[in-house]
């Protein structure tokens, strides 16, 4: 590895000095208590590659493993979108850490790179109590794997928030959005909030809309087939999503570009105070120079009640781990009633267990989120995740493809049947490139 990412590792790090380990083994009832201390209170360095997982959440579970684990030490690694390594990079150096935070979409990289590590063994060993979870969470984890269990599951989906800026609304003499809204009323809305002002373009939406729109869709409508090589993209279920999409970005008034209909680009006018709503946000983007609040996620009238499909965060183990038996203690522990509980109530991380009153506890002691409208989180309900690929199928970055297309029906103004046809095309060639390796 070389010295930038070594400085990167070093400052990342927290050595887990303080006194005392109490508590029995998370989610292990009648684990060893012998076998558990002894792994629990070996030296140990435990690295997290953080695909899906902000600096401050690190943090706060390093502060709180001072108590668990004295004797581990932690270490950040931050992803590729944070300014860090990439995991072709980790593996060729040979630097890959223990433990990958990500969600379902990032499987294909996983497997790819041979990183995937079925920890049945480890589970059974450990005797890690899986009926406290969501059943949901190991069901998707192993359509995505092809049928093991890769990692313990770290966090669940909420119903979906729309945060919004109230100042702006104020300023606009414009109602504020409210719960139970369609998306035809937040455009209706976005409409109203889109203008010009002091020489300031105003948008009534942004968002990181390629997750919003489409690889998070609540139809769970596949970019790949399920069952085949090839596409899934061109069809009438995604020209209806591509169509509620385009509409938010064709609002008169609004001009996008190459550079600037990119959707990170786009969803960080809201934090400008640019921008009236957004579904998207991040906790380390969150200072914010304006007064705001949040509602529940729009839905589509075919879909009531339901906003956006189940998407759980978990922690791998990866392949290459030295330390495996120590990773899973981290992991396991994550999953725990009172880390759970912890996290629930002070990180916004949204519990993966079955336990309500732990789930009543959601954003309770959220700095971030005090006084805000909570409730919103829980109105609507989750959907039951994005369908897994047969097993052995070829996997290619179609979500970058599609995009790209995407792109275009803005950008060029392209009809849906040329965008979705030429986004089938590419995607189409690069699998048969992919299979011809």
């Amino acid at each position: 590895m070389n010295s930038k990412w070594i400085g990167i590792f070093a400052a990342g790090s927290l050595m887990l000095t303080a006194c005392g380990n109490g508590g029995s083994q998370a989610g292990n009832p009648g684990a060893s208590e012998a076998d558990v201390a002894k792994v629990a209170n070996m030296p140990a360095e435990i690295s997290f590659y953080m695909w899906s997982m902000s600096q401050s959440e690190f943090d706060y579970i390093a502060e709180q493993a001072k108590k668990k684990f004295p004797n581990y030490t932690l270490k950040a690694v931050p992803s590729t979108g944070s300014g860090g390594p990439t995991i072709d990079a980790l593996v060729t150096a040979d630097s890959m850490p223990d433990l990958f935070v990500g969600r379902g979409v990032a499987t294909p990289d996983l497997q790819k790179s041979g990183l995937l590590y079925d920890i049945g063994d480890l589970m059974t060993k450990y005797k890690f109590d899986a009926s406290r979870l969501d059943p949901l969470a190991f069901e998707q984890m192993k359509r995505e794997t092809g049928g093991i269990i890769a990692g313990i599951p770290l966090s669940g989906t909420n119903g979906g928030l729309l945060h919004y800026n109230k100042d702006l609304f104020d300023k606009f003499g414009v109602p504020y959005p409210k719960d139970g809204m369609t998306w035809d009323d937040v455009y209706e809305i976005a409409k109203l909030m889109t203008r010009v002002e002091g020489g300031i373009q105003y948008r009534g939406f942004s968002d990181r809309w390629m997750e919003t729109f489409f690889t998070q869709n609540p139809f769970g409508e596949p970019i790949l087939s399920l069952t085949e090589d090839k596409a899934a993209v061109n069809s009438d279920k995604w020209r209806k999503i591509g169509e509620n999409w385009k509409r938010f970005y064709t609002i008169p008034g609004l001009k996008f570009d190459s550079t600037t209909i990119n959707k990170d680009l786009d969803w960080k006018e809201f934090i400008k105070g640019n921008s009236a709503m957004t579904t998207f946000v991040s906790r380390n983007f969150m200072d914010w120079n304006f007064a705001w609040d949040i509602v529940s996620m729009p839905t589509y009238k075919e879909l009531p009640g339901i906003a956006r499909l189940a998407d759980f965060r978990s922690v791998y183990i990866t392949s290459s781990s030295k330390n495996k038996d120590a990773a899973f203690q981290v992991a396991a522990w994550l999953a725990s009633d009172d880390m759970q509980s912890k996290l629930t109530a002070d990180t916004g991380l949204y519990p993966v267990l079955k336990n309500e009153e732990i789930k009543s506890k959601y954003m309770m002691n959220d700095p971030l989120y005090k006084g805000k409208n909570i409730k919103a989180a829980s109105y609507n309900k989750v959907g039951p995740g994005m369908p897994g690929r047969k097993p052995g199928l070829t996997n290619v970055k179609a979500e970058n493809m599609f995009m790209k297309e995407l792109q275009k029906a803005v950008v060029e103004n392209k009809d849906w049947n040329t965008v979705l046809r030429s986004a089938e095309e590419v995607i189409n060639k690069a699998i048969q490139s992919e299979k011809a390796k």
